[in-house]
């Protein structure tokens, strides 16, 4: 498991990104936003907490996870796997909190992950920042349209 501590400036007010966190819990509106979750299924709501299944294609194979995401808005996000085929190992995490910056939202996240598919080779730090590098970009161009 790696742990690394990031800060990033999304350049879209809060509010906008609290409307995409959202979206990231709609069965239907996951799919729009990440293109590689194929499929989710929300299986439980309590207080802040949901817990949701998703199908993620992984190089041509789905693979299955639970997710349990808080959202505390519009200062704080969790997301920790549950369980996983792949790709991140189970006890993986990405813990942000927000706070308004000149020219949009102020994310400072602390990421504790492992990626259960990648050759052993391969430097799970640099990949890690690679794949969140990918979904932030996919999360920009979610709010741009």
């Amino acid at each position: 498991m790696i742990e690394y501590e990031e800060e990033d400036l999304f350049p879209f007010p809060r509010d906008r990104v609290w409307t995409l966190l959202t979206a990231h819990l709609d069965d239907s509106m996951i799919t729009k936003i990440h293109p590689l979750v194929r499929s989710q299924k929300t299986l439980s709501r309590s207080g802040e907490d949901t817990v949701v299944q998703r199908s993620i294609d992984v190089r041509g194979k789905l693979m299955n996870s639970q997710w349990k995401v808080t959202l505390r808005p519009p200062e704080y996000a969790r997301y920790e796997i549950l369980s996983s085929e792949g790709p991140w190992s189970e006890g993986s995490t990405v813990e942000s909190q927000y706070s308004d910056g000149a020219g949009g939202t102020l994310i400072r996240s602390r990421v504790r992950a492992h990626i259960k598919v990648l050759p052993f080779f391969l430097p799970q730090k640099m990949m890690t920042k690679s794949v969140l590098k990918g979904i932030d970009q996919q999360d920009r161009a979610f709010l741009q349209r």
